[in-house]
């Protein structure tokens, strides 16, 4: 009986095309983590995070996080090196809410609430890796990366306020689009016209200024290079 020999390179070549799957599994779960808090923000009433369509796609979507993982930890020539360095991706990954209620333990308000967004937290990180992949430019990656962290987090943000502070609890609340423009402006560090009256409101409102403290010095950083590149470009003509 004639039986073929085991060919590394063709089994590495598997493992890699399979690698390069998960990651679109893993892009794709990400964009509908996002989706779902997003229908969830405006068809349900209560607490997005711990109801609705999020809650029931998100231990799938974790299962999807996991075997990416380790996949790539298997692809990996170094796997203990690439274990201890993407171990944040990991402990992101993990299904956390899933775990709870299987064991049965009851957690708080708060605790479970920081425990079903904790996936999503892995999903934006899938989006930005995503877009410094696709960009040919390492420095314009890195730039829209930022921007796309700022506009993620505005965004939630926007959902979280309008979820608390909407419905009464805040009469200059009119809106989601109210909702919107205060955290714009919050992430701004000038501050909106009103101020937040729910403590899960004042703790977005600080959420967001510290984010724009932070991420527009890199936007100065990165329009100072630009302007430079240009103009020493300019001088060589």
């Amino acid at each position: 009986m004639y039986y073929q020999a085991y060919n590394p390179v063709s089994a590495r070549a598997v493992l890699t095309a399979v690698s390069k799957v998960t990651r679109i599994l893993v892009v794709l779960a990400s964009a509908l983590l996002v989706a779902a808090i997003s229908v969830d923000a405006f068809a349900t009433d209560g607490d997005i995070l711990l109801r609705g369509f999020y809650r029931s796609v998100q231990l799938p979507v974790c299962v999807v996080f996991l075997i990416g993982f380790f996949v790539d930890m298997y692809v990996s020539p170094k796997r203990a090196r690439y274990f201890f360095s993407h171990l944040i991706i990991l402990v992101l990954s993990i299904p956390y809410s899933a775990i709870v209620e299987a064991a049965g333990v009851k957690l708080g308000a708060t605790a479970s609430y920081v425990i079903h967004f904790v996936p999503t937290v892995r999903a934006v990180m899938a989006l930005v890796v995503l877009v410094v992949f696709i960009s040919k430019n390492r420095l314009v990656g890195f730039f829209l990366s930022y921007v796309l962290i700022l506009a993620l987090m505005v965004y939630f943000s926007s959902l979280i306020f309008f979820l608390y502070e909407g419905a009464g609890a805040n009469p200059h609340v009119v809106s989601y689009w109210t909702a919107l423009w205060w955290c714009v402006l919050q992430a701004t560090t000038l501050g909106a016209s009103f101020y937040a009256c729910t403590t899960v409101g004042k703790a977005v409102a600080m959420a967001l200024s510290a984010t724009g403290v932070m991420m527009f010095p890199v936007f100065t950083v990165y329009f100072t290079g630009v302007v430079r590149k240009y103009l020493d470009s300019y001088k060589k003509k």
